[in-house]
């Protein structure tokens, strides 16, 4: 369980194929300038066959987060991904926090826990391409350990280093 800083309690577990109305129902409540800081893009919606990638064990996890409530009435608000890359031992990570739910140390707590995780399964370092002017996340990696390289553009690729 985490507490977001007001207090608010939120419950995080594997996401599984029957999330993804949920997931979609989390994009539609998201603002464009969440959706775009996330995807680089204005994405609505996943299709199935991206839902079930991104839950495939075998290319990753995802969690999903809802309020600490009953289960058939919380809303997902958040996702994070932990994906498998080409390259051994890094794993791309990924956050989608509703608008909501931001600056409540939310965003925070999810990437410690990818971190932590990560760090389980012997993983050198998580990589993120993240939006140039993308704040909120680039506080979160700096927390994590990561040095923010200078940005030549409107992207800017930062790599966590594990350790363990």
């Amino acid at each position: 369980m985490i507490e977001t800083h007001s207090g608010l309690p939120t419950l995080t577990s594997p996401a599984t194929a029957n999330d993804l109305q949920d997931a979609n129902a989390l994009h539609a409540r998201c603002s464009l300038e969440t959706r775009f800081a996330r995807y680089g893009s204005a994405r609505r919606t996943l299709a199935r066959t991206e839902w079930a990638h991104l839950i495939n064990p075998e290319r990753g996890i995802t969690w999903i987060t809802r309020q600490d409530r009953d289960p058939a009435e919380a809303d997902v608000v958040a996702l994070t991904h932990l994906m498998h890359t080409d390259d051994e031992g890094v794993r791309e990570l990924a956050l989608l926090v509703e608008d909501s739910w931001q600056s409540e140390g939310l965003g925070t707590a999810l990437a410690q826990h990818a971190l932590a995780v990560a760090r389980a399964e012997s993983v050198r370092k998580l990589t993120l391409l993240v939006g140039s002017d993308n704040r909120r996340m680039q506080s979160i990696l700096r927390r994590l350990g990561a040095t923010l390289p200078a940005a030549r553009g409107t992207t800017v690729n930062i790599t966590v280093p594990v350790g363990t």
